[in-house]
């Protein structure tokens, strides 16, 4: 199954079809620039950020290290 929209395999086929007016090629490039900027964009507004739940995992695996090794 092909992992790209439609929309998007068209762009880059148009890219890198030789036959192609370099006019042509450019703005599918663009525009293929933009939806990366917008994807882009997406996914840093709906990333979720877990840097408090990472620090906090963080130190319970080091106490557990700590009090493993004291307990040997």
């Amino acid at each position: 199954m092909n992992k790209y929209g439609s929309y998007v395999q068209k762009l880059m086929t148009l890219i890198l079809d030789k036959e192609q007016e370099e006019f042509v090629k450019k703005l599918a490039w663009n525009e293929l620039n933009r939806l990366h900027i917008d994807v882009n964009e997406f996914l840093l507004k709906h990333s979720e950020d877990d840097s408090e739940q990472r620090k906090e995992t963080e130190k319970i695996l080091l106490q557990e290290n700590t009090n493993g090794k004291n307990s040997k």
